[in-house]
């Protein structure tokens, strides 16, 4: 008889069609190759260089790997060993490739190690022992130098032969430690990479007819994006919000933490009991679904169905961290607050674009009726004030109104169109303005370009109207990103 196992499925907690808590818990490190090369015929030439080199290439690999998880096979020197370097890197499974060379190698050596590869971004670490001339040192000390040669050259062959139209390139000394700031700068990015290709977005409601710039296809944002995007029925959240009676003891848990984490204004007993009950039911639909994001229609759909609005839960998602959340729809611009929230570190805004002031030279980009709690104003309590728009309520509703803490910011969003995937990549400085009493999040921000050039770039574009904003500068990162991606970006 064959050895035949059976496995249960739909018991308890596991379900065949969604990955286990532990396996989305167990992510690994990024593993990080590293591809040192010099030329074999250099030394008989100079005895003492290849110690020299090796030297060198322990700085480097000494220097990454204290922060990362390295495969380092050997030094490159010869054909046979660039084979097996590749070798190495494939059975490692190796997310990114840095090449560091030390001496100038030919080509053929690097494209020998590349050819157990396919797919995995590269990094060019032009790098030297030194940041200045020795106007003492020997052809020796020249040759130990001459890595920027061959990484030159490489570079022009792949663009003869097609490959690699985007190479990211890091320049400095082996000890020179902005260098390698920048190197983790493109880690953080690779990595978010390779984390949307297991995300799950989970979906309920879908945009407003006529909403276009939302409209997507779920295989090419799986394809292009890496998220899977779940649909899911409404009847699964009412189900849960009926399920959340007002005695629950995380509703009861939420609304005891709400006067020390918020300032109340205009907002009943009975409204923060209906936003605390739907927004606890929406906390455990993301966990019965192991979701990564959630993107509510929102108006007249949920509200209409338990006649209070998501937006309490939604910000408390935030707070969180982890699981992030949209309302409209916006599956892409969820992603994009995935990529924001890595790669600065920080929960993102989820915002449109609303009016613009000459004067200032500023946008207003104006909320959803939630946000991070704790990306407000220092020294200001964020507001639970009634919501401004009444969609289908009972009551006042509960919608969150703050202004981010002012300093650089990054804006983004994404879009599919007739030319392919494209990028907006944008930023400007929030401005240290007192909040407005708007009842809903909000940011004003000077933009570097004229802002009635601004507007008309941004209006020519044909890009969503939604902007996903995040304090700090995280520019160049969204544009490698792009690169990996091969999406064509839109810099405004």
């Amino acid at each position: 008889m064959p050895n035949v196992q059976s496995f249960e499925v739909a018991q308890g907690d596991t379900y065949g069609d969604l990955l286990s808590v532990e396996r989305i818990s167990s992510g690994r490190k990024l593993k990080i190759g590293v591809l040192a090369g010099a030329f074999f015929e250099y030394w008989p030439m100079y005895p003492n260089l290849k110690a020299t080199v090796e030297a060198d290439n322990q700085v480097v690999v000494g220097r990454l790997a204290s922060r990362h998880d390295v495969v380092y096979p050997c030094l490159v020197d010869t054909l046979d060993a660039a084979d097996e370097a590749g070798r190495c890197f494939r059975e490692a499974q190796i997310d990114l490739l840095i090449i560091a060379e030390r001496t100038y190698i030919p080509d053929a050596y690097v494209h020998q190690t590349l050819s157990h590869l396919a797919g995995v971004p590269l990094l060019l670490f032009v790098s030297q022992s030194r940041d200045e001339f020795d106007l003492r040192g020997d052809y020796e000390a020249v040759l130990r130098n001459s890595g920027l040669m061959s990484l030159v050259q490489l570079v022009a062959g792949f663009r003869k032969m097609g490959l690699y139209p985007q190479v990211e390139v890091v320049v400095g000394s082996i000890r020179d430690e902005q260098a390698y700031r920048e190197i983790e700068a493109y880690t953080d990015v690779v990595t978010i990479y390779k984390q949307l290709r297991t995300m799950t977005i989970g979906v309920i409601g879908s945009v407003f007819r006529g909403m276009f710039d939302f409209e997507y296809d779920k295989t090419k944002v799986k394809g292009a994006l890496g998220p899977e995007v779940l649909n899911i029925q409404i009847d699964h959240l009412l189900a849960l919000w009926r399920q959340t009676p007002p005695e629950d003891a995380e509703v009861r848990e939420l609304l005891a933490r709400v006067p020390s984490l918020y300032e109340v204004a205009g907002v009943g007993d009975g409204d923060l009991l209906a936003a605390a009950r739907i927004g606890i039911a929406l906390k455990k639909l993301v966990a019965r679904f192991r979701l990564d994001g959630v993107a509510l229609l929102g108006q007249h759909f949920v509200e209409a169905q338990v006649k209070a609005p998501p937006y309490l839960g939604l910000a408390e998602l935030h707070r969180e961290g982890r699981v992030l959340g949209v309302t409209e729809g916006d599956v892409i611009g969820l992603i994009a607050m995935k990529i924001l929230r890595h790669l600065a570190g920080k929960t993102p805004f989820f915002l449109e674009w609303s009016e613009y002031d000459l004067r200032r030279n500023a946008w207003m980009l104006l909320g959803h009726g939630f946000s991070d709690p704790t990306q407000g104003r220092k020294g200001q309590r964020p507001r639970l004030t009634p919501t401004p728009e009444q969609w289908g309520l009972e009551g006042t509703g509960c919608s969150v109104e703050l202004s981010p803490e002012p300093g650089v910011c990054t804006i983004t969003h994404m879009v599919e169109d007739a030319r392919g995937w494209r990028m907006l990549i944008t930023g400007g400085e929030i401005l240290d303005l007192p909040s407005m009493p708007i009842h809903d999040t909000h940011a004003l921000v000077r933009v570097e370009r004229p802002i009635k050039e601004f507007v008309e770039l941004l209006t020519r574009a044909g890009l969503p109207h939604h902007a996903m904003m995040v304090r700090g500068d995280v520019r160049k990162q969204l544009g490698q990103l792009a690169n990996l991606m091969g999406m064509e970006k839109t810099l405004i």
